[in-house]
């Protein structure tokens, strides 16, 4: 695909006082259970879904998506988690409901997808994550995280040298490229200590499908994120279901 192709569609979100809460809540007492370990991945329901927001605006209901369709519970017995096709109608739902945008075009606060999510009984509750070292505990002790990043037309393509030397696709953060727009992404793993001397890395789970990245995921480093973090990450708690 071109890289005019490849559509985006995250709202970066409004104040809300609430938003502080995971940080004065949680994360004081995460912080500690974070240190035990270094790195957390999290399972997709089934490792070849990889669903595709196509020429759509939805990549906030998509992001949400692949955070229910991987850890801490994938939901296998989910009717809409049966097939790709389903979970990419349920991204598309959850972007209609929470946004109202028939188009599906104009984009969407990631909050509103959180508030969707709640209304319809799937998740307990959902808290902003802020810094990035909450983004770190997070991971390690929590579960994934949705990510609201500014995107530019480097993030597009991979960093060769990072690629070459320790394989994988690394995205390429250059943020002297063109700002494109802001894209919502899903981190569903962390590896602060990767064996070989690569960078601590975050794994993406995007929304352009298999035909983007590594088989339609990616890995971020911890520096390039510090770059690109606007404080609009999301986490929630899910029910079974």
């Amino acid at each position: 695909m071109a890289e005019e192709e490849y559509k985006l569609g995250a709202m970066p979100d409004r104040y809300d006082p609430r938003d502080y809460q995971f940080k004065t809540t949680l994360a004081p007492g995460l912080a500690e259970e974070a240190k035990t370990t270094d790195r957390k991945f999290y399972s997709m329901v089934n490792p070849d879904f990889r669903i595709n927001q196509g020429a759509e605006g939805t990549c906030v209901g998509h992001a949400a998506t692949n955070v229910l369709l991987s850890g801490p519970s994938p939901h296998p017995a989910y009717e809409p988690f049966q097939t790709e096709e389903l979970a990419h109608q349920f991204a598309r739902k959850l972007y209609l409901d929470g946004s109202g945008d028939s188009t599906y075009q104009q984009g969407m606060f990631p909050r509103d997808a959180c508030a969707e999510l709640l209304k319809d009984g799937l998740i307990e509750s959902y808290w902003k994550v802020l810094q990035v070292e909450d983004v770190i505990t997070a991971l390690l002790t929590f579960g994934p995280v949705m990510i609201t990043v500014p995107w530019y037309g480097s993030m597009y393509g991979k960093d060769n040298a990072l690629s070459a030397t320790y394989g994988n696709f690394w995205i390429k953060v250059n943020l002297e490229s063109t700002h494109v727009g802001y894209h919502e992404i899903a981190f569903t793993g962390i590896d602060m200590a990767p064996n070989g001397g690569a960078p601590a890395f975050f794994r993406v789970q995007n929304s352009w499908g298999a035909g983007w990245g590594a088989n339609g995921t990616a890995r971020l480093s911890v520096e390039s994120f510090r770059r690109l973090n606007i404080w609009d990450n999301w986490t929630f708690k899910e029910k079974s279901f």
